[in-house]
């Protein structure tokens, strides 16, 4: 069937809601016409994330789980994941249920829609989406965001937010990705984005979950940003450059 969608969960350490997060998404997407995977990719929990995940898969066949053989990282789990999804269609989750599954289907449709290679969301885009949302690290979000946007000169302002939905191809076609961390989260769209594949922006809802895990540094999460876009601008003034020269020619 085209258009199998891969739900792609990157996990270390989620034993305490990663049962309720998978079956809400199962529950709520069997429900539609979609033909659909949960991909968990593990990077290697020392805690009942894999014990759970293994008692869910054997029930379900649509669940799969995959553990993590690049060094740890959340980026290289999503790495892995493109490369083991079964989907035409892949979309990046968190495992902690601050994403909706709702939202996963917004987001199929209109891609689907639109024949679209990406659907963005946008946490900021419309009121009352987002629920007890860190004041400092909002802060943080919505500088941070702002001035990658405006280097890049996009109108798009939630880079950072991980929960986006690509076209497998599309993902292939970008590779290879360098970021091992969060800064994936930012690499994957700027790249799409400056090498003219069709993207659109919709609204999306998030909560902050209390039993997630925060499992990274502040200062090293935002020096890694800083690095992945320093690479990007230079990959794009060199795409620039070669798009230039073959017009000349």
């Amino acid at each position: 069937m085209k258009n199998k969608l891969s739900i792609i969960i990157p996990t270390f350490r989620e034993g305490k809601i990663i049962d309720k997060s998978v079956n809400e998404i199962n529950d709520i997407l069997s429900q539609e016409a979609i033909d659909f995977e949960v991909l968990i990719i593990d990077d290697n929990s020392n805690d009942q994330t894999l014990e759970k995940i293994k008692l869910i898969s054997n029930k379900n066949e649509r669940i799969r789980i995959h553990l993590n053989t690049l060094p740890k990282g959340f980026g290289n789990s999503i790495i892995e994941g493109i490369k083991n999804a079964e989907g035409d269609i892949i979309c990046f989750v968190m495992a902690d249920q601050s994403d909706s599954p709702n939202d996963i289907i917004k987001y199929y449709n209109e891609i689907i829609r639109n024949n679209c290679d990406c659907v963005f969301g946008d946490r900021w885009e419309g009121d009352h989406l987002v629920e007890n949302y860190p004041k400092v690290k909002f802060l943080i979000n919505r500088i941070g965001n702002k001035i990658i946007s405006n280097f890049f000169k996009i109108d798009y302002t939630d880079l950072t937010n991980s929960f986006k939905m690509y076209k497998k191809s599309v993902l292939l076609e970008l590779f290879p990705l360098i970021s091992n961390h969060f800064s994936i989260t930012i690499e994957i769209p700027l790249k799409a984005i400056y090498r003219g594949y069709k993207y659109i922006v919709v609204p999306n809802s998030w909560k902050n979950n209390q039993h997630s895990i925060s499992s990274f540094n502040l200062f090293h999460v935002i020096k890694t940003y800083i690095l992945i876009a320093i690479y990007c601008l230079i990959e794009k003034q060199f795409i620039d450059n070669k798009n230039k020269n073959n017009q000349i020619d």
